[in-house]
């Protein structure tokens, strides 16, 4: 098994990121087709991703660089709809975006949330790759964006956000 954790720090792609402190920035609410739209501005990508209760992520895309090579991104984005702190029984509507966005092809699983995300979303994330790793013999990388890093994304790239 090969897996690690990774931030937005991390991901060259979100390198302004590091300009901004977690404590300039606070938690608000988002939606979500805001946020999925200023993450393509980034990453400049084109694809159409359309929201529907059974996709197996809500942006796939393999224009993250990582140590300096694009690698296949797989996003499992909640916004505003969703209140509190997420919890696995939110994702998706029989609480299993996790384990959806895990069939998708990519290397590196994120799920990101304007607010609190609760440690067992990660706790599933790090199953479900240490998994994926094991079946298909391939590093696999998994993290989350939570409401402080999505402002720090926001922040450091505002046009992409208007």
């Amino acid at each position: 098994m090969n897996v690690e954790e990774v931030t937005i720090d991390d991901i060259d792609s979100f390198k302004k990121v590091k300009t901004i402190l977690s404590s300039s920035v606070k938690s608000k609410p988002i939606y979500e087709k805001k946020f999925k739209l200023g993450l393509k501005k980034i990453l400049g990508e084109e694809g159409k991703f359309t929201d529907w209760g059974g996709e197996t992520d809500d942006m796939f895309t393999n224009r993250i660089l990582l140590k300096g090579k694009r690698i296949s991104t797989s996003f499992g984005l909640k916004g505003r709809g969703t209140k509190g702190t997420l919890t696995p029984r939110k994702m998706g509507k029989n609480g299993d975006q996790i384990q959806r966005l895990f069939r998708s092809s990519a290397s590196i699983f994120f799920v990101q949330y304007y607010s609190l995300i609760d440690p067992s979303i990660m706790e599933q994330l790090k199953q479900f790759a240490i998994a994926k790793s094991a079946i298909e013999n391939r590093k696999i990388y998994y993290g989350i964006i939570e409401g402080i890093d999505t402002q720090r994304i926001i922040k450091a790239y505002p046009e992409k956000f208007k």
